[in-house]
């Protein structure tokens, strides 16, 4: 269940399984953001959670489940009122778990499913691209297409 905190309009999870599965998406990004040096403000960590920056102490936003993160205010918005990439829900109804190349986004972000629930997107960094047959994300040389121009074969490890 899900209750609201004080007013501010963000919300505290019971331990569940889609809050779970959420933590661990987001926490790899949040834990590899250094707030040290950065200036004090809020910086993106995923379409679901954003971590502020004040002094050099992050502290990590989770959003509520129908909420996601906008940039251009730093808090969390309705999905309705952000932009595309974290304002458009993909459909992952009858699609294998795993992450997907978001090419609307120019495969610089990335979304999850898992047992046909959208869990949300991801943000590659810097000018790397979501290299699907890696499940990371990957310099566009090493990525094939659609992302990327690598045409030798690969092998999954």
């Amino acid at each position: 269940m899900m209750r609201p905190d004080s007013g501010d309009g963000h919300f505290h999870h019971s331990f569940n399984m889609r809050f779970l599965v959420v933590l661990c998406l987001s926490l790899p990004a949040a834990l590899a953001f250094d707030c040290q040096g950065a200036h004090d403000g809020a910086y993106e960590v995923g379409c679901k959670s954003f971590i502020t920056c004040v002094n050099g102490v992050g502290t990590i936003t989770e959003c509520a489940q129908d909420q996601v993160y906008n940039s251009r205010t730093g808090q969390c918005a309705p999905v309705a009122d952000v932009g595309p990439p974290c304002g458009s829900q993909k459909d992952c109804k009858n699609v294998a778990d795993g992450k997907y190349a978001d090419v609307d986004n120019q495969c610089t972000s990335y979304y999850t499913c898992s047992g046909g629930t959208y869990f949300g997107h991801n943000y590659c960094s810097g000018s790397l691209v979501f290299n699907e047959h890696l499940q990371t994300c990957d310099w566009a040389a090493h990525t094939p297409p659609p992302c990327g121009t690598f045409t030798g074969t690969t092998t999954r490890s």
